[in-house]
Order: structure tokens, then C-alpha cells, then sequence
């Protein structure tokens, strides 16, 4: 959403943080084609982690395949790992390189590349990318590497050198363990991070909970060692939609914060799209679960303010309906969709509810990027008979476009919204976050809560009182990325929605 690079395609980032400057990596192609072509590194560094400066390939060309990144520090000199292939399909090894200031590599050569420990896994197994978080034992210093595939954990005595150790056990807690092949370990391992003494594993993987796309999952571990656990009340950290749009989660060692990043898709997946690095995160832990939340950093975005004017704000849809109203008052911009007799917000793939939007006149200027902030709020017109809902609706076309629903039932949706003729909405859920998401699922009655909405070309983030609701984007279709939003909607389905304190500003990122 906010940096891609100027030319060519990256992919799986990385960011490391270093003395106030935030260093980033991804694997690199020159131009489009087959994964063949990722033998680079590309970088670029920002004093914000907002604004970013081009560096280029600080690896080019090499004669292996290079995955995966990621970086640590080992007496005064930084320490780079990638995933790679022995040979064609198999990969099964991890390749170092080292710099004294993350811009100058050098391969350390095969020597020191890392395979699988045949002790406990197979030499082909795969062995991609690891983490590496450092711990106190028996007085001395030692570093755990986490890494994607079977032969995954390992262990260092000077961070240079490593051992693989016993897969570590898994309590999946009640929950379902992933549909990963065999040979391809549990997750695919994004970030290891030790915070308030306990650890916390994140992992990602695909088709998952009846979704195709991919989603980043957590476990909890009391020791680097394990076991882990699956938290069942915020296992699903990010992602896991009816699509590939959010990706990965890697920790940033930031001070005095512990931040978390990721990448993103604005097609259906990498093959349609094209890789996006999405705004960083903040790194919460509630009550011992891990979520993500709004980063004050990401204030940088803002730039000049964008006006938007209550009293041009109408009822759009359904139109001359006498059931639905939208007025303003001091509170701020109320809408009214009243529920008929025997109505409900049926759960289902397709529903008709009352629904009604208002839309601001202003075209959104998607291309260059909006800050969209304020609070909502829903009341039920009979909570005994219905249950109410509040969300946006982003205008692609005349009556379609894309809706984020907020329900007061503990759930929120994400997908296509169409009006037909008469005046009623079908919408397709593409995305579903529930209990048992880190995501806050839902809103509560009656109560205000701030939201904070990201838009830049077809891609948005949502956050309610500062924590993520999700990452996503306005493609509907495989066929290629999704059209800009042209005006945003305030919607309310069978109850009242109140929008106070409406204020945006244009994203200081300019447009692409």
C-alpha cells in the first residue's frame, strides 16, 4: 500500500531496524517471470518507516535462487539468512551472508550453508528463512533460530554456527492443526519474539478454516524450546481470507517498540497482483494475547487535509426509501435503516437486510492515498428482533462496490456489495473475522468506538480503537487487481449508526 519498488517485483520482506533507521529486505526479480529469476536482494531504508528511499539490489544475480530473509547481529557485524534450493523443487538449504553497515554483503560461502540435520529430517526436507531470537541459559548466551520447514528449530552457541534440534511439541489446543504436506513442516515460520517471558511463534499458511487465502496464525510458548501452544482467543493474527491479500508477519526489534511488518497483494494472488509493503504495526499483547495495533508512527502519512462536509453527505441508497433516513445532528452524521418485521443479518454467502448508505460527494482520491478518521457508533431499533450493523462502503462502480460491515453480533465482513434496482444491497462475504481472530470481531452497541481507514489505490486497512481490523484490497475477481474506490459510503444495516468527529488528510506518499 505505501512502497513497492520503482521497477522489477520484490516479494516476502524483511525489516530490520538499526540505530533509528529502518533497513528493508525482500527477495528480487528485475522484471516479471518465473521464481527462477529470484536471485537478489532488494533494499531500501527510511529514518520513519513511512517514507522510503530506493537502495536497489544490494545482492544481484547470484547463481542460486535466493527466498526469504532475515537479519541478526553478531559481534558488531550483521548476519543475513535465505532460504535457497540444492536443486530444482528441493529446498532444502539456508545460505549466510554478512556486512559490516546492511548495505555491503558478502556470501560466506558453502561452507557455512545450513541443511537439514539428518539425525531428525530428511536431507530434502524443506529449510527456508529462519528468525533468530537470543536467550539467557545457564549463564550464557545462546541463539534459537526459527525457520520454515520440517528441519525448522535450531540452535546456535555464537549465532554463526547451528545445530538442529527435535521438532518442538505442538498442543494445537482444541484447534485444528494446518493443512501443510509433510515435507513442508508447520507453518511457514515469519517471526519468533520473546516478549514478557513468554514466546510468541507466528506462522502462515493457506487454505485454513474453509478460506484458500493466506493466514498468519500464533502460537505461545513458555521457553524457546516449547512446547507451544495454539492461542485459541487470537490465533488468527492476520490474513486467512477468501484470498491472498495479507501475508507474513515479521517482528521489527524496534526501540523503544516492538513493532511488526508484513506484505500484501492488490490482485487475487502474487501471480495476478502486485507485492505491497502495507503500513507497520505495532506489536499489542492483551492479556497475554498478541494483536496488532495502530503505530503512531504511521502519523507521518498524513499531509494536507482533505475536507469533508457533513451537510453534502446524502442517502444514496436505497433511494426514496421511506424505511431509511440520514440527517445530521451535533452528534454528527446519523443514518437510520429501519428493519422490517422477520429481517435479520443472516450469515450467509448472499443476504437481503435493510441497508442504507450515504455517500459522500467528493471523489475519493484513491490513487494518491487517504487518512479517513472519526468514530461510530450502532444502535438496534429493537434489539429484541434484530441485530444492528455499521461499517463503509467503498464506491467502485454506479451500486457496486466493496463493504466493510461491522456487526454488533461479534463478527465483521468484508466483501462485494451490489444494489440492484430496487434498492437492495446482496453482498458476497470474502472475508470473515470472528472470535478467535486477534482482530476485534464486530462492535459493540451503543458504544463509540474511533476507527481509523487507510485507502491508497484499491488497497485499505481498517482499525478500530487502534487495534487492525484488517488488511485488504477491492479485487473481486482473478482476473487482476481491483478498481480505485471512487467515494467512500457510510453504511448501517437494520438500527441507527452515528459518524461523529469525520475528519481526512491526504497521504503524503504521492500517487503511483
Amino acid at each position: 500500500m505505501i512502497y513497492k519498488p520503482n521497477v522489477g517485483r520484490f516479494k516476502d520482506t524483511c525489516i530490520y531496524w538499526h540505530e533509528g533507521r529502518y533497513h528493508l529486505f525482500s527477495m528480487y526479480m528485475h522484471q516479471r517471470g518465473p521464481d527462477e529469476l529470484f536471485r537478489n536482494v532488494w533494499s531500501a531504508v527510511s529514518d520513519d518507516g513511512v517514507h522510503w528511499e530506493h537502495l536497489g539490489p544490494v545482492i544481484a544475480d547470484t547463481p542460486f535462487n535466493i527466498w526469504a530473509m532475515a537479519v541478526h547481529p553478531v559481534g558488531g557485524r550483521f548476519i543475513m539468512n535465505h532460504g535457497s534450493f540444492t536443486r530444482p523443487g528441493i529446498q532444502n538449504v539456508i545460505r549466510f551472508w554478512e556486512s559490516k553497515d546492511l548495505v555491503h554483503w558478502t556470501y560466506r560461502g558453502p561452507q557455512t550453508d545450513l541443511t537439514p540435520d539428518t539425525r531428525w529430517y530428511h536431507p530434502d526436507s524443506r529449510l527456508d528463512c529462519m528468525d533468530v531470537v537470543t536467550a539467557e541459559e545457564d549463564g550464557r548466551r545462546v541463539w534459537y533460530g526459527y525457520a520454515t520447514g520440517p528441519g525448522g528449530f535450531l540452535r546456535s552457541a555464537d549465532g554463526l554456527n547451528w545445530e538442529g534440534l527435535p521438532p518442538p511439541t505442538i498442543d494445537w489446543n482444541g484447534l485444528a492443526a494446518p493443512p501443510t504436506p509433510g515435507d513442508e513442516g508447520l507453518f511457514e515460520i515469519g517471526g519468533c519474539e520473546i516478549i514478557d517471558g513468554k514466546i510468541y511463534l507466528l506462522g502462515g499458511w493457506f487454505n485454513y478454516f474453509g478460506f484458500p487465502g493466506y493466514g498468519v496464525f500464533t502460537l505461545i510458548g513458555d521457553t524457546p524450546r516449547g512446547p507451544f501452544r495454539a492461542d485459541p482467543a487470537a490465533y488468527r493474527l492476520c490474513g486467512n481470507s477468501g484470498r491472498w491479500v495479507a501475508l507474513w508477519a515479521r517482528y521489527i526489534r524496534a526501540q523503544p517498540e516492538l513493532l511488526i511488518n508484513g506484505y500484501m497483494y492488490d490482485g487475487f494472488t502474487y501471480e495476478t497482483g502486485e507485492t505491497w509493503l502495507p503500513p507497520i504495526k505495532k506489536a499489542v499483547v492483551d492479556r497475554g494475547h498478541l494483536r496488532l495495533g495502530y503505530w503512531q508512527g504511521n502519523e507521518a502519512l498524513k499531509g494536507k487535509r482533505w475536507p469533508i462536509e457533513p451537510k453534502r453527505i446524502g442517502l444514496t441508497f436505497p433511494k426514496g426509501g421511506s424505511d431509511c433516513a440520514c440527517r445530521l445532528t451535533d452528534r454528527g452524521v446519523e443514518i437510520e435503516a429501519k428493519p422490517e418485521v422477520g429481517s435479520h443479518s443472516r450469515l450467509v454467502l448472499r443476504s437481503h437486510v435493510p441497508t442504507a448508505v450515504a455517500m459522500l460527494d467528493q471523489p475519493l482520491e484513491a490513487a494518491e492515498g487517504l487518512v479517513i478518521e472519526g468514530t461510530v457508533a450502532v444502535t438496534a431499533s429493537d434489539p429484541r428482533l434484530v441485530s444492528p450493523s455499521v461499517g463503509f462502503f467503498l464506491e467502485e462502480a454506479d451500486g457496486e462496490g466493496t463493504a466493510i460491515i461491522l456487526h454488533a453480533c461479534g463478527r465483521t465482513e468484508i466483501g462485494e456489495m451490489v444494489f440492484g434496482q430496487d434498492g437492495r444491497a446482496e453482498f458476497a462475504c470474502e472475508d470473515a473475522i470472528v472470535p478467535g481472530c486477534a482482530a476485534t470481531p464486530g462492535i459493540v452497541p451503543h458504544v463509540p468506538h474511533r476507527f481509523r481507514l487507510l485507502l491508497r489505490r484499491n488497497m485499505f486497512e481498517l482499525y478500530l480503537d487502534d487495534l487492525l481490523v484488517q488488511t485488504f484490497n477491492t479485487t473481486h475477481s482473478p482476473d487482476g487487481p481491483g478498481r480505485f474506490p471512487r467515494r467512500l459510503g457510510l453504511l448501517v444495516q437494520n438500527g441507527q449508526g452515528v459518524f461523529g468527529g469525520l475528519a481526512a488528510w491526504r497521504m503524503t506518499l504521492g500517487s503511483d
